[in-house]
């Protein structure tokens, strides 16, 4: 799994049998590769999430297919990629199965190739978790603790509280299916001051991954060094992965 940080919370994971493109915003948009499938993810209609130009990517590929969050409304997507959509409500499981051949039997049989699973943003859209056979991945979008030092006690208590329940609907899929994500796209946005690393703390502590890789910035990586350092990280800070460089690549 070879991973790729475009800039602010857009990634690019390249995979045995598909590649993957989260939230494109800004940069070099990745060619698609007419050899293998290109699954598109936006999180929802922000500006700093999504941009129309990613369906530029289905004039160059046929197999190219997009999961947009349902706040995109469909009439304004290009009528050449309607047909290649899926718009998709929080709370929502989704697959795409392919045809292949029984080991044993020989006979044809149908074979989950991908399934996605969408959750309730604290803020817009929805969060993904995405299930290849290859790796498990999870980019929240904007579904963080959004801890603002200008918000009441009580507004930001309510918004921990929406968070966690957030978080413990993930943890019980990961439970069902005992398979803990590789990978975690999670904010850790510097505008939230000294609340920045909150949200991705809550994240490892209540679901895990193999990895996580901090996101949504807002132009000051230093925020990931300094949630290396915290005490609250040293469970986890061995495995929190990236430099906040754009254009930064990681093989897994």
């Amino acid at each position: 799994m070879r991973i790729r940080l475009i800039g602010h919370s857009g990634f690019y994971v390249e995979l045995e049998e598909m590649n993957l493109l989260f939230d494109y915003y800004r940069g070099e948009l990745p060619a698609p590769d007419t050899d293998k499938p290109l699954f598109v993810f936006v999180s929802h209609a922000h500006p700093d999430h999504f941009q129309k130009s990613i369906f530029s990517l289905a004039e160059r590929a046929d197999n190219v297919v997009y999961f947009l969050s349902d706040d995109i409304r469909r009439s304004a997507l290009p009528l050449w990629v309607q047909g290649n959509v899926r718009l998709l409500a929080p709370e929502t499981e989704t697959e795409l199965c392919r045809l292949v051949r029984d080991a044993e039997s020989g006979e044809p049989r149908q074979e989950t190739f991908l399934k996605v699973n969408t959750y309730r943003s604290t803020d817009e859209g929805v969060a993904f978790l995405v299930d290849t056979a290859e790796a498990r991945i999870y980019h929240a979008g904007d579904l963080n603790d959004w801890h603002w030092e200008e918000n009441t006690a009580a507004e930001n208590n309510a918004q921990r509280t929406l968070y966690l329940e957030e978080l413990r609907e993930i943890r019980a899929e990961v439970e069902r299916s005992k398979r803990i994500p590789d990978i975690a796209f999670v904010p850790v946005d510097s505008r939230l001051g000294a609340d920045y690393w909150r949200g991705a703390d809550a994240y490892m502590r209540e679901v895990g991954a193999r990895y996580l890789v901090p996101m949504h910035l807002y132009g000051d990586a230093s925020v990931i060094q300094k949630l290396r350092e915290r005490e609250a990280s040293r469970p986890y800070r061995d495995r929190i992965l990236g430099t906040g460089r754009e254009g930064e690549v990681f093989t897994l």
